[in-house]
């Protein structure tokens, strides 16, 4: 009995111990000590540094970055107005965010603490970087309305759910960022997601769009800009087969070109002749320097979309006629045996009928 209740408080210790294993995400976007202090929420902090081997933790997430250009960053280390700098105390007067703690056992200061009574000051890490790693140059003071990338802590892990995304695509997540997703569509197209502190994935750059819908193709014409949203392209400057004049419409293009003696409009895939006067397709109204310099507008519209119609059509067609030739044949074949059945009762009954009257014939010679 005392061993099983040795196993279960064993058990019991290291359970504890995971769940108090603490993480840091390092987040290089700048904001406010008090708006990056909200960043952190919920299940999160500005980190504390209570010991050496939480510091090297740090280091190491900071190292693990790939960005050497920040040197500063936030933590919770704060002093109140009001409250003056206490040299003999181990965070001189400063305290941490997270539960009110004056403590540390590494060294904190990079400097003195600026030495006022009158102003609310926040605390800075101050790092280094060298080939082998980051390392601490200790911490400074400075004024909480400035803006510095921060360091949050999380005691209890909150794992953001699995983005939804239709469509083809692939999704690269960082290693040390578990709350930031790059989406590459099959199309080439990237988007890169963030996970709120509501545990909510959104587009960075633009909150509002469904990144349900990034990677699902626009109708022709239309591609996806980087916020998502299906715009027109203008084939005019990417891809323009006229010759002559291009005007870019939603969702397509038309070819403007001058109208010749020989009715033939220059330049444009689709040439209309038309000896009389100038042939006005869609729009049905055009701009006036275009009608006074008679202009024939041609819009090259897509064979696609009316083929896409045409060939079912013509499908339709083939399959009515062969049903129809199948059941020419049925009804056909119906009526020549009905026919044969007559002409086989037919024959039968003149027989019937020549046999009768040769036993009538011998009958009288008889008598």
């Amino acid at each position: 009995m005392e061993l099983w209740t040795g196993l279960y408080l064993v058990s019991f210790i290291n359970m504890a111990r995971c769940l108090l294993e603490s993480s840091y995400t390092v987040h290089l976007n700048k904001l406010s000590f008090d708006k990056a202090q909200n960043y952190c929420k919920p299940g999160g902090f500005l980190t504390n540094i209570p010991n050496k081997k939480e510091m090297d933790k740090i280091l190491k997430t900071i190292w693990d970055t790939n960005s050497k250009t920040n040197k500063s960053f936030w933590i919770g280390l704060k002093i109140d107005k009001g409250v003056c700098v206490q040299s003999h105390l181990p965070l001189q007067g400063f305290y941490w965010t997270v539960d009110n703690s004056t403590q540390s056992d590494v060294k904190i200061w990079k400097a003195q603490p600026t030495t006022t009574c009158s102003t609310l000051r926040c605390g800075l890490l101050s790092v280094e970087y060298s080939d082998s790693g980051a390392k601490s140059n200790g911490s400074e003071d400075v004024s909480c309305k400035q803006e510095h990338p921060f360091i949050c802590k999380r005691n209890v892990k909150l794992v953001c759910p699995r983005p939804e995304i239709l469509g083809q695509h692939d999704m690269i997540e960082p290693l040390n960022d578990p709350y930031t997703r790059q989406i590459v569509c099959q199309s080439g197209a990237r988007f890169n997601l963030t996970c709120s502190k509501d545990l909510v994935w959104t587009l960075v750059g633009d909150k509002n769009v469904d990144i349900s819908q990034l990677c699902l193709e626009c109708k022709r014409g239309y591609r996806r800009d980087a916020s998502g949203n299906c715009v027109d392209v203008d084939e005019c400057k990417e891809s323009n087969t006229c010759q002559e004049q291009c005007l870019n419409t939603e969702g397509s293009y038309k070819c403007i070109c001058s109208h010749n003696d020989d009715g033939i409009c220059n330049g444009s895939a689709n040439s209309n002749i038309n000896r009389g006067k100038p042939v006005l397709t869609q729009p049905t109204s055009l701009p006036d320097v275009v009608r006074m310099n008679e202009t024939v507008v041609h819009t090259d519209e897509s064979v696609g979309d009316i083929s896409n119609i045409i060939v079912p059509v013509i499908i339709a067609l083939l399959i009515f006629i062969v049903l129809l030739v199948i059941v020419a044949a049925i009804v056909k074949g119906c009526l020549r045996r009905r026919s044969n059945k007559q002409a086989r009762r037919k024959a039968e009954a003149v027989a019937l009928n020549g046999s009768s009257s040769m036993e009538k014939v011998n009958e009288k010679e008889e008598t």
